[in-house]
């Protein structure tokens, strides 16, 4: 008898790219759930990535505006890095 049990690398990209698929097609807390869930678990560059394409997506394009999702990226991977070395460790 055998259960599936995907690696980390593989729900790792499931995960990403269904925030960056999620950027172009689903709400704007779906990249965010995702961002979450990436930054607790790993130390994720896509993070950032999804942060990125969020903000030239749904920014206005008329004059100076705030990347708030790249902000919000940045600010999760340095939170949780201490997080993810206490409660996270293999």
């Amino acid at each position: 008898m055998s259960t599936f049990s995907p690696s980390a690398t593989k729900i790792r990209f499931v995960v990403g790219a269904v925030g960056i698929a999620g950027a172009f097609f689903l709400p704007w807390w779906v990249p965010l759930v995702c961002m979450i869930g990436l930054a607790l678990r790993y130390p994720a560059w896509e993070v950032l990535f999804i942060g990125l394409v969020m903000d030239l997506l749904w920014l206005p394009g008329q004059g100076f505006e705030v990347p708030v999702f790249l902000i919000t990226g940045i600010a999760l991977v340095w939170v949780c890095a201490p997080l993810r070395n206490q409660f996270l460790r293999p």
